[in-house]
């Protein structure tokens, strides 16, 4: 732990950390089950619906989204190519009445 350094201090360490890294051209590769991806995908989607949720970071995990949606692409897998494209839409939420009721 190191609860003695400040919030600033651990920024400034942590963008070094991240800019060596990058220069190392280091990568993280995950490997998922399809309904792991599927569970990833939706707390993306749930996160992206924050309003408060902009800026370059919202854009990059839309776009491993993206990258993971190709994935289920090359296995015609309609169905589950339906459920990504209606979670990224309040409309279809479970919970939403207008959708409850058929409307």
């Amino acid at each position: 732990m190191m609860d003695n350094i400040s919030d600033d201090q651990l920024l400034q360490e942590f963008k070094r950390e991240i800019a060596q890294l990058d220069q190392q051209h280091m990568t993280v590769r995950l490997s998922l089950t399809p309904m792991q991806a599927m569970s990833l995908i939706g707390a993306v989607q749930l996160a992206c619906r924050n309003p408060g949720y902009t800026g370059s970071s919202r854009g990059v995990v839309e776009r491993i989204v993206d990258r993971m949606q190709s994935e289920f692409l090359q296995y015609g897998v309609r169905h589950i190519l339906e459920v990504i494209r209606r979670g990224w839409s309040p409309q279809h939420d479970q919970g939403n009445q207008e959708s409850l009721n058929g409307g």
